[in-house]
């Protein structure tokens, strides 16, 4: 046929059925060549065209070949032939149809002079870097169309043959007003990445070579293994016999993923190719990635975190219509399994198993049985014990049953080999499932584009600081509002390059157990924070490779840290993994050889403590805050506690808060930082090289804090001198805690004690059971205080008064609120330099003004 009498004996209704399209009355459907939710492309029978109104489309009108080729992104000739198939009624697959012979170009020598294009070109790398793609890290290249008459203005990817030969290219237009964004060479043929390894067991295949991209560098540890491999589809309709032979090559195939976008035209694709690859492999699994609503995998970072994509995949579904239904089930019934009890049963016995099945011990198969005579159900059943892998149990139990419920053996035989055989697939599967990758113990949240605009501007408020503490007060943290914030920005590190470890000290039921759980609650990922109450010696070092990495950890009661553990906790902090030499077995040959085993960080860190001292490596390497135990603080959490008792304030209104924070944490993205400040401080501050390197981290998490607030120079945010002064404010009473002698909780009952000696003068004599009884402390806690401040000769013992008693007195008066002082106006007049530009470095050199 020519092309009029191919138009001639088609109508573009039928075939925009035949093509999957979904026409409403008006003959409207949702375009299938960009992503849309109102139906914008009208058709006319009239007039056999097709024509897409929308202002983001280009595809304009369309006839019935200009249609058919659009949608396959097919050359002229193959439109015709399939077109002609449908006017004749043959009956032609996509599969069928065969691609022209290419013409023969250089095309290995073309890439690779346009790869090296491709990192000099900012307007490429801005592109990538938009799409989230690391340019140094794919196999790209750019062609300004000076170098290659094809694919100009293009981010080139090449086709690769079964030998790993590029055989033709694929273009990426990144010019907003290109006709189209998709582009091919001459006589496509090959497959991108590259042709699947043999030894591929699960294959998923994509919609786009850019959402391949985006899974190969989002989703590395999954494509280290050369049984899991990827294959792009050169569109919804682009899956061709290149495609079908390949896969079909695959031996040791398992499960074919079908990861396409999240529309109509995705979910048409994955059904149909679904369903032509079930009818040639019958024997492997067919899933789909459920996405969201009009989203594909690369747009799904512009959103969420690349966790999500890891989170997907796991949640992936098996594609339940492509199960045939057999019509003679009844004729081959099957063993239905529970948790405690499993029942076969056909025409002439009915097998009962009572408790559970056995899958630790591969190597036996013990059950109890209740055997029934189904045509005579009266009868008493037979009741026993055997393995099903001891041949002379299971024939005297089939002659002892035949014998009792008078059936023939053979009926019982087969029905006793079935059970065994269904029972051996069940306890397979069991195994196999649970080797599979732990399920996620929260769900991972969508978060709406609603809630990140609200989000956002949150973030871009000026009164940014303010308003986090206002937030955080209202999840239920009461008094402690800069410190609540100072732990927010800590574990908010955890996602960050270089994260942070906070150590809150406290008496027991001071509220710090509380204070770090409800600052954890407000991080976005539950699943990221690691929730402890106790530690065991190995414990860390038993985690997987990867399993802690950008981990948040909450550890209630560092108290009860081994040694060991203190050690393993340590090295996660400061050199972000664990390594062990361990002693390994063969399976096989069951030699013993030494190996190494890591664990790898960073990890971000609050715990909670009752420790006056902490071992000084182990706190040189966190942040030490203390809790507020004023009486002050206690009546404004007693306040608190009334209001939520008389429903004042509800569960529900802080579970609404604490959602809006993981929002923002949701919408902070990790980045690097520029820091042109250089803040000292005071030479007597404890362990200053450390605390000085914590003091600029903690300036910098404050600057990704404002990432949108601040500005960026080549990639890197630039740290304003507001971030300076927040960071000081907030960890202020930390850097004041590293200079002072006393740990915090010891110096709030110094001040305590202080205050109430010089009432009564300071040479006041006074006991133990005196002040503890005034501060209803109790005496173990009191017999420590004492016992501390002692041995550091703040208080002496002054002599023995009646019935044996000790008096103690005040023999240093320190002034920590002059201390205090001294540190604020160290820190604060380097700011106020900075700020007139008079700052200047340690050999006494003038700083310039940082030109923010």
């Amino acid at each position: 046929m020519d092309i009029a009498q191919i138009k001639a004996n088609v109508d573009i209704i039928n075939i925009a059925t035949e093509l999957g399209l979904q026409l409403d009355k008006s003959k409207k459907c949702l375009c299938p060549f960009h992503k849309e939710k109102t139906p914008s492309l009208q058709f006319s029978r009239e007039k056999q065209i097709a024509t897409c109104f929308s202002a983001n489309c280009d595809a304009g009108s369309m006839d019935v070949i200009d249609l058919v080729k659009k949608f396959y992104s097919w050359e002229l000739p193959q439109a015709l032939k399939w077109l002609e198939s449908k006017a004749s009624g043959s009956n032609y697959s996509i599969v069928d149809l065969s691609m022209p012979k290419s013409i023969k170009q250089d095309y290995p020598e073309i890439f690779d002079n346009l790869k090296n294009k491709l990192g000099k070109s900012s307007k490429a790398r801005e592109y990538l870097k938009g799409r989230h793609i690391d340019y140094k890290k794919v196999e790209a290249g750019f062609n300004t169309g000076k170098d290659h008459h094809e694919l100009k203005y293009c981010i080139v990817f090449p086709l690769k043959n079964k030998n790993g030969e590029i055989t033709s290219l694929y273009g990426r237009s990144i010019y907003n007003n290109a006709k189209s964004k998709h582009y091919y060479t001459t006589n496509r043929k090959g497959l991108y990445p590259n042709y699947p390894n043999p030894e591929t067991k699960t294959l998923i295949i994509t919609e786009s070579i850019i959402d391949t991209v985006t899974l190969q560098q989002c989703l590395p540890d999954f494509f280290d293994s050369k049984e899991n491999q990827v294959l792009t589809a050169y569109g919804t309709n682009g899956i061709t016999s290149e495609h079908i032979t390949t896969i079909k090559e695959l031996k040791q195939l398992q499960e074919i993923i079908f990861w396409m976008d999240g529309d109509n035209a995705g979910e048409a694709a994955t059904d149909k190719y679904a369903k032509d690859l079930h009818k040639l492999l019958p024997q492997i699994t067919m899933s789909k990635i459920e996405m969201l609503e009009n989203e594909d995998i690369n747009s799904l970072l512009d959103t969420h975190e690349p966790e999500i994509l890891q989170h997907l995949y796991k949640g992936r579904k098996t594609i339940q219509s492509l199960k045939v239904k057999s019509k003679s089930l009844k004729e081959t019934p099957t063993l239905q399994i529970k948790e405690n009890h499993a029942v076969y049963e056909d025409s002439y016995v009915k097998i009962e198993l009572m408790g559970r099945v056995d899958l630790k011990d591969l190597s036996k198969l013990k059950v109890t049985t209740v055997i029934h005579n189904v045509k005579e159900p009266y009868r008493t059943p037979s009741r026993n014990n055997a393995d099903l892998y001891n041949d002379d149990q299971v024939e005297k139990l089939i002659r002892k049953t035949a014998d009792k419920i008078e059936l023939g053996t053979i009926a019982i035989r087969e029905a006793m080999d079935k059970v065994t055989r269904d029972l051996e697939v069940y306890r397979l599967q069991q195994q196999n499932q649970t080797q599979k990758v732990k399920k996620e113990r929260y769900e991972l949240r969508s978060v709406t584009l609603k809630e990140q605009d609200q989000a956002k501007r949150l973030l871009q408020s000026k009164d940014l600081k303010q308003t986090l503490i206002q937030k955080l007060q209202q999840t239920g943290i009461i008094g402690e509002e800069k410190n609540a914030l100072f732990l927010f920005t800590i574990l908010l590190s955890r996602k960050m390059p270089r994260t942070l470890n906070a150590m809150v000290q406290g008496t027991s039921g001071s509220g710090k157990s509380h204070l770090i759980k409800k600052v954890a609650d407000c991080m976005y990922d539950q699943n990221k924070i690691k929730r402890f109450t106790r530690v065991t010696d190995k414990s860390f070092y038993n985690y997987g490779e990867y399993d802690l990495q950008n981990c948040g950890i909450i550890l209630e009661d560092y108290d009860g840290l081994t040694e060991e553990a203190e050690l393993a906790w340590r090295e996660l902090q400061s050199n972000h993994k664990l390594s062990s030499s361990v002693s390994q077995k063969n399976e096989l040959t069951g030699e013993i050889a030494t190996g190494e085993k890591y664990v790898f960080g960073p990890i971000a860190s609050l715990v909670a403590t009752t420790n006056f001292r902490i071992y000084e490596d182990n706190e040189s390497r966190v942040f030490v805050i203390a809790i507020d135990e004023s009486e002050a603080q206690t009546e404004k959490v007693l306040d608190y506690m009334a209001k939520k008792a008389s429903k004042v304030i509800t569960d529900d209104q802080e579970k609404q808060v604490i959602q809006e924070l993981q929002n923002v944490v949701y919408m902070l993205k990790p980045s690097k930082v520029k820091n042109p400040y250089r803040l000292e401080l005071p030479k007597t501050t404890k362990q200053r090289r450390r605390l000085t390197q914590m003091l600029h981290d903690y300036i910098e998490q404050i600057t990704l804090l404002h990432q949108y607030q601040r500005q960026q120079e080549s990639g890197l945010l630039i740290t304003e001198l507001q971030d300076l002064e927040i960071a000081i404010e907030l960890m202020f009473n930390s850097i004041v805690l590293k200079t002072d002698e006393l740990d915090g909780i010891l110096r709030q009952f110094y001040e305590d004690l202080k205050k109430y000696v010089e009432k009564k003068g300071k040479s006041y004599e006074f006991t133990m059971r005196e002040i503890r009884q005034h501060f209803r402390i109790s005496k173990t806690q009191m017999f420590r205080y004492f016992t501390e401040l002692q041995e550091l000769e703040y208080i002496t013992r002054s002599g023995i008064g009646a019935r044996n008693m000790h008096k103690f007195q005040v023999c240093y008066w320190d002034n920590i609120e002059k201390l205090r002082q001294e540190i604020r106006e160290h820190l604060t007049n380097q700011i106020e330099r900075y700020k007139s530009g008079t700052q200047r470095n340690s050999n006494g050199t003038l700083l310039e003004r940082s030109r923010v």
